[in-house]
């Protein structure tokens, strides 16, 4: 009897934590701020804040532009920008075994306004991103991209 306890609590243990880690996860991968600045400002912070550290911005999509010309015109504004610091890149993408990675770049950063007009950065938490590859990709997205995009976006968002 006690074998049937335990063995419940065991899978009653398991079954909670994977509901929890998969409720989870989304708000841990990705970080979602308030900008302290109005949305082209921000769109426009964002960029400058890469160019002056030697990142690139290959493309801002405007997702709102998007959708509205597929006739969706109640969406709010919505664009990402694309940004990528060359040198790290390539010191992912020069290894076959990490080029895979490429699923995931260049970095992108969402700036959207919600229903309130109240305007919202998210992106992808790199650090903790970075935790789930091997040795080399670690190091670069984990303590290089991550500390990077954190010091640019200290002056564009809200403290927590």
């Amino acid at each position: 009897m006690n074998f049937l306890y335990l063995l419940v609590g065991l899978l009653l243990g398991a079954g909670g934590t994977a509901v929890a880690a998969f409720k989870l996860m989304p708000k841990m991968m990705l970080m979602d701020q308030v900008s302290k600045l109005s949305f082209d400002d921000t769109v426009a912070a964002i960029e400058k804040a890469a160019l002056i550290r030697g990142w690139k911005v290959p493309k801002v999509y405007d997702i709102q532009k998007t959708l509205q010309d597929a006739g969706h015109d109640d969406m709010t504004r919505v664009k990402i920008v694309s940004i990528c610091q060359p040198h790290h890149a390539y010191n992912v993408l020069k290894n076959d075994p990490d080029k895979f990675v490429t699923a995931i770049m260049p970095c992108r950063v969402a700036v959207y306004e919600d229903a309130q007009k109240v305007v919202h950065v998210a992106e992808m938490d790199m650090g903790l991103m970075s935790k789930f590859f091997g040795p080399n990709v670690r190091e670069i997205i984990g303590n290089q991209v991550a500390v990077e995009e954190k010091e640019m976006m200290s002056t564009i968002v809200q403290p927590h």
